[in-house]
């Protein structure tokens, strides 16, 4: 038998189950009203591209060349590689710029 992905095979002889640690529970009750609505002018990469131009330049390095090494792993297609890619440009376009590159990928934004 061949197998491409890795195997979860959590418990095992070397790793037991055990029980969750408890947690207490507050004793006070939530109340209110609960509303679904739609977000006005949602922004998911504003937070984001805000903290990566917040860190140092050796910090950004690191960090660019962490999600290289993590993108560049065998197992990422193509496809993975372009959407995240797409995440880091619109958080940061030069973030996107850089990563694309070190991974010969074009960024799409």
């Amino acid at each position: 038998m061949h197998r491409d992905e890795e195997v979860n095979d959590f418990p095992s002889r070397y790793d037991s189950v055990r029980h969750a640690e408890t947690f207490p529970i507050p004793p006070t009750i939530c109340t209110g009203k609960r509303d679904k609505c739609v977000i006005e002018k949602e922004n998911n990469f504003k937070q984001p591209g805000k903290r990566y131009r917040s860190f140092a330049p050796d910090r950004q390095e690191r960090f660019i060349r962490r999600w290289v090494e993590a993108l560049s792993d065998p197992r990422v297609t193509y496809e993975i590689r372009s959407i995240w890619i797409s995440y880091w440009s619109q958080a940061d376009k030069s973030l996107g710029q850089k990563l694309a590159s070190r991974l010969n990928l074009r960024p799409s934004i």
